[in-house]
């Protein structure tokens, strides 16, 4: 039975290829079904067997394309190079069916001009072609401009008759992306340099390949008079941000999320670097918080603060209140050294103290006994930013794969640089003008360097060095750890919330999968639990005994928020010590500046100063690192040409 299913598979497959190849040569008016006959060597019974008419045989095209769109979005995020260039390899791969058959995409245009049923199925068609586009742009405006520049470069191709289609195809992509990128008139922050012998080559060396250290030699690629090395001790790019593909599911070490992404340092990078990605918002709606046994929404906004159970009616007056005055950029906060200062002052009941400390413990990814130690300073302006931003929390489509690999991409396109993995550096020392970084490979010479690690390590290896006293104020800072549970479930077991934020046991769960759908196979769930690590145990028996309180703690979670997920499990991941940052923003701590007086070094990364929280101070302190050697390297050129007058 089955080999009949495969040889009627076989012959029906050769009758239409032999169509194709008719309608190609001749036209398909100019083909009648006698010719196909004749062509395939097979009987008229045989043929009406299988095809209603010569119509069908045209519209089995359509089922080759439907094959190659289901591989396309079958496509793991962590093999996406770009948005822009996923997109546009989908549209190639489809035109490549008709790049030398002309004849072939006019016989369908024309044939779709003239039989209604033909134009039906075009038209459903290109829905079905922009709903597979929305799978990673999820802008239906965007989408459907794109499939209109393909269908209309191809429908203008076959009607010339002449051209590279999937050279006119690309063109014409590339325009329309500029346009949808295009919000405002954007001159690059570092243009390229004319095309000439450089003055000066100055050779850098990156020290990380996580997010701050490719966005830091991303942007030093650009320039031509820069050559340099990356150096990543892991097998893999993205440090702490790594994706990696398990069973159908993406993980990341940790959430994807990304904080007000509208007012986001990556649209700085977007727009400089080029980057192209989409963002998911999560559903607000969705969002409960658990206390008592019971759930409620949680106050996100205004029409959520009177609806929620969290607070007294009483307390939502006042939590609207001081809402209001973040927003209006007075808050109180500001003039208090910490959380626990402005709560001891605060007329206010235990109830709203406890929201306060529990929405600081999961905005600044710490445990509950250090949520009064966050400066108020700290706090005022992540929630200023966060209650301006249209877009609070958005999660980037197909994890941060999608930004790093194409920061590699363009690290790697410049020609100048090297990434070198599995390399870490081991030393450091200064001789004749020159930094000489020592790995298992040898020495290497540099002029300058750019530190892209945490900072526990920075001062590891700099430990021994003429620099290392002005570095003694970091070398006690804690980092913040937590406990990450991931499971990727078979089938949706429950989806009634997005985010669950357990105030009674502190504990947070996101279903990943109902805001980036892109993490999980089709009908599946990926759940991710996290709660935050205190900083110091008694000794390593203490520090056991609590993470495995903490994971019975999240799989009984699990156990009443998603029934039935145990047998559906096909996924399991438990890291029970993840560094979230190098640096827990807390009074005690000192955030590591770009630049520290007397130490010749660039520091970036999610433990140095800098915009936001967490993956965007990552990005925003590398940005301002390689913007300052970059205005050196400019100025060391400017003097050598001065010189050489």
């Amino acid at each position: 039975m089955g080999f009949m299913r495969a040889a009627t598979r076989k012959k029906r497959r050769t009758v239409v290829e032999t169509a194709l190849a008719l309608f190609a040569e001749r036209g398909y008016e100019q083909v009648t079904v006698d010719d196909i006959l004749q062509a395939a060597n097979i009987s008229k019974g045989t043929f009406y067997h299988y095809f209603s008419g010569k119509e069908e045989l045209l519209a089995e095209l359509d089922a080759v394309q439907d094959e190659l769109v289901g591989r396309w979005l079958d496509t793991p995020p962590a093999l996406v190079p770009s948005l822009e260039e996923h997109i546009n390899r989908l549209f190639l791969d489809l035109a490549s069916n008709f790049a030398d058959r002309p004849r072939l995409a006019r016989s369908k245009i024309s044939l779709a001009m003239s039989h209604e049923p033909v134009r039906r199925a075009q038209e459903r068609r290109k829905r079905r072609l922009c709903d597979a586009v929305m799978h990673w742009l999820p802008d239906r405006r965007k989408a459907e401009l794109l499939v209109a520049v393909y269908f209309g470069t191809i429908e203008a191709w076959a009607l010339r008759g002449e051209g590279d289609l999937l050279s006119a195809l690309q063109s014409n992509l590339a325009v329309a992306w500029a346009g949808l990128k295009a919000r405002e008139i954007v001159v690059p922050a570092y243009p390229p340099a004319p095309a000439q012998r450089r003055l000066t080559t100055l050779k850098v060396a990156v020290i990380g390949g996580g997010l701050a250290g490719l966005t830091a030699a991303a942007y030093l690629s650009e320039h031509a008079g820069i050559e340099g090395v990356l150096f990543e001790r892991s097998p893999q790019l993205g440090g702490r941000a790594f994706t990696y593909e398990k069973e159908g599911f993406t993980l990341n070490y940790g959430a994807h999320a990304v904080y007000a992404i509208d007012r986001h340092e990556l649209s700085n990078l977007e727009k400089e670097l080029g980057l192209t990605f989409s963002s998911k918002q999560v559903d607000k709606r969705r969002v409960v918080y658990a206390k008592n046994g019971n759930l409620s929404l949680a106050p996100l906004d205004a029409m959520n603060i009177w609806k929620t159970d969290v607070l007294p009616s009483a307390q939502k007056v006042r939590f609207v209140a001081e809402i209001a005055a973040i927003m209006a950029n007075i808050h109180q906060l500001k003039r208090y050294p910490t959380l626990g200062d402005y709560l001891a002052e605060a007329e206010c009941g235990e109830d709203l103290k406890e929201l306060w400390e529990h929405l600081v413990c999961s905005n600044f990814f710490i445990a509950p006994s250090d949520a009064r130690r966050v400066p108020g300073r700290v706090i005022s302006e992540y929630y200023q930013n966060l209650f301006l931003s249209s877009r609070p929390v958005s999660y980037v489509l197909g994890s941060w794969a999608v930004i790093t690999n194409q920061l590699k991409s363009k690290i790697e396109r410049s020609g100048r640089w090297e990434i070198r993995l599995q390399e870490p550096v081991e030393g450091i020392r200064y001789r004749d003008r020159k930094f000489v970084l020592r790995t298992r490979n040898g020495e290497r010479e540099f002029d300058r360097v750019v530190f892209a690690m945490p900072v526990q390590q920075v001062v590891k290896l700099l430990r021994g060095t003429p620099w290392e006293p002005f570095l003694a104020e970091f070398e006690d800072v804690t980092p913040t750890e937590v406990l990450v549970y991931d499971i990727g479930l078979s089938e949706v077991v429950a989806r009634p919330f997005s985010y669950i934020s357990d105030m009674d046991r502190k504990l947070f769960i996101s279903d990943v999968s109902a805001t980036d759908h892109t993490v999980a196979p089709e009908g599946g769930q990926l759940l991710q639990g996290i709660a935050y690590l205190p900083d110091r145990f008694a000794d390593e028996e203490e520090r056991k005994a609590f993470l495995d309180a903490k994971t019975a703690e999240m799989e009984a979670a699990f156990d009443r928020h998603y029934p039935g997920w145990r047998e559906k499990t096909v996924v399991k991941r438990v890291s029970k010590k993840a560094m979230a940052a190098s640096v827990k923003n807390i009074v005690g701590n000192r955030l590591l500046p770009v630049r520290v007086e007397n130490v010749p070094f660039y520091f970036c990364g999610d433990g140095c100063e800098g915009k936001g929280e967490l993956a965007e101070r990552a990005f925003s302190s590398a940005r301002a690192a390689a913007k300052a050697l970059l205005a050196e390297a400019n100025k060391a050129e400017a003097h050598a040409a001065v010189s050489l007058r």
